[in-house]
């Protein structure tokens, strides 16, 4: 009878018909082991959970031939859960536990079932950390296991236990790579008093006549590219592109100043580019309006310093540089002086053309943040670098003595081009300093002219030796009165102005 209900039963139930509450009692010889229930009636459906030893039973099954039916994978244990790509900080289970309990994994799947026969070790991570790999790469070993970090293992033998996580030195490495943290700058490399001039006395007064037809001098006799040169080798000192010694780039976590600048801790770098960049706008500018002689002086002092221009732009790359002068030229207090422009048309009318049709374009599109458009970079040796720092040092937005650039409809792109243009500055830095060091190759800098182009000098010559020490800020706002009173001197404003 039983028998019969069991057949008639099987007809409505689900493929996967085991008994419900089966257990596998000792077996011992003479005894039937075939599973029996301890009542006659069947679940229909899968049963959700099984102990080990039905598994290993219906395992033994299934291998002697019988195939599994239904829901089959109800039969298995739940796989184990995904291994973590963290470093291991709870030891596991005991590897006896792994490899003798009774609901191995292994067993419901043959090729890794057949690894666990020949002993192989279960992996505990899914792959190596990322600060292992650069270990070992800077130790120069092939692998992790190479270097001085012992992950959690299995012994040999079977029975082993598992080792705890441990770090120790590799006594065989010698030359291992300690992390030196970079250093944050608080005071300027510019040291004005500090510094040893051949031009310029101990103690000076601003605007020293003898200094400064000294430094006229030596600035409108030597040829253009020799002077564009001398520039060029002092912005890579200062931007720290060439001579940045072993101990320079410990303190600075990175190679170049022009990695460094797109840091946070690149503060005080930025800020003496841009102390240079004004330094030698304002320079520039004294140069042309300190010319209190003959108009056709100021007109020949003016074209030299187009040709400087047009030198740092094609022959060195000096975008840095080359943005100083043309900060220079458009000064409200140089656009003015209206006869020293025609004066310039009429004696240099082709540098006249150069600097309206290309220098003046070619600015436009480098404050755009669109220089890649018209400028190889093997070309370039010193990017340009104003709009990054004075995006990065500014503290407040603010409307009044904004760059031209940021007065644009399209101001915001242009911030993003700025920006991305200084990640692909950060990553190109040493592109930009093999630039630079092929130009100047063969390169033999006079003294006297390479003095004059340091940013300490200018400073002296310009404030003094007491007022070089003053605030930035404070600094400038009363050299732009001195040019404004230079450039009114020059060729005063027509009446009906001077009387507004």
């Amino acid at each position: 009878m039983q028998d019969r209900r069991a057949l008639s039963l099987k007809a409505h139930q689900s493929e996967s018909y085991l008994p419900i509450g089966c257990k596998l009692p000792p077996q011992s010889p003479g005894v039937d082991t075939s599973p029996c229930p301890n009542s006659p009636v069947f679940r229909t459906g899968s049963e959700p959970t099984l102990s080990p030893a039905v598994v290993r039973r219906v395992s033994s099954d299934a291998r002697a031939g019988e195939a599994l039916r239904g829901s089959d994978s109800q039969l298995c244990p739940k796989p184990p859960p995904k291994p973590c790509k963290a470093p291991v900080l709870k030891a596991p289970l005991s590897p006896s536990t792994w490899l003798n309990s009774e609901a191995n994994y292994c067993e419901l799947n043959p090729g890794f079932a057949a690894g666990c026969d020949r002993g192989t070790r279960p992996p505990l991570c899914a792959q190596d950390s990322y600060v292992e790999l650069l270990t070992a790469k800077q130790n120069g070993a092939p692998g992790p296991r190479n270097s001085g970090i012992n992950y959690l293992t299995l012994d040999d033998d079977v029975g082993g236990p598992w080792e705890a996580p441990a770090t120790q030195k590799d006594q065989g490495q010698e030359d291992e790579v300690q992390f030196v943290p970079p250093r944050l700058e608080t005071a300027s490399s510019f040291r004005p008093n500090d510094f040893e001039s051949k031009l310029l006395p101990p103690e000076n007064k601003p605007l020293e006549t003898a200094m400064l037809k000294r430094a006229k001098e030596l600035f409108t006799n030597n040829d253009p590219k020799v002077i564009a040169q001398h520039m060029l080798s002092m912005d890579c000192v200062v931007a720290r592109i060439l001579e940045v010694s072993e101990e320079m780039r410990k303190n600075m976590g990175v190679s170049s100043g022009l990695e460094l600048i797109t840091l946070p801790y690149g503060h005080q770098l930025r800020l003496d580019i841009i102390e240079r960049h004004n330094t030698m706008a304002i320079g520039i500018a004294v140069d042309i309006l300190g010319c209190t002689g003959s108009l056709e002086d100021r007109a020949a002092t003016l074209n030299r310093i187009i040709q400087v221009a047009v030198e740092l732009k094609d022959s060195m790359g000096d975008l840095y540089s080359f943005s100083a002068i043309m900060k220079a030229l458009e000064m409200p207090q140089i656009t003015r002086l209206e006869k020293t422009w025609t004066a310039l048309r009429h004696q240099y009318t082709q540098t006249a053309i150069l600097y309206e049709k290309q220098l003046k374009p070619f600015s436009k599109i480098l404050h755009e943040g669109r220089e890649s458009t018209c400028v190889p970079p093997n070309k370039i040796s010193v990017p340009l670098l104003m709009p990054l720092v004075t995006l990065m040092e500014r503290q407040e937005v603010t409307f009044e003595g904004t760059d031209m650039w940021e007065k644009n409809d399209e101001s915001c792109e242009i911030m993003l081009n700025h920006l991305a243009t200084a990640r692909l500055m950060a990553e190109a830095a040493d592109s930009y300093r093999m630039n630079a060091e092929r130009i100047l190759e063969g390169f033999q800098p006079d003294e006297e002219m390479s003095e004059i182009f340091k940013t300490e000098f200018q400073m002296r010559l310009l404030w003094g030796s007491k007022g070089a020490q003053v605030n930035q800020t404070e600094r400038y706002e009363k050299f732009n009165q001195i040019l404004t009173a230079l450039s009114r001197k020059l060729e005063p404003p027509p009446v009906k102005q001077a009387e507004l």
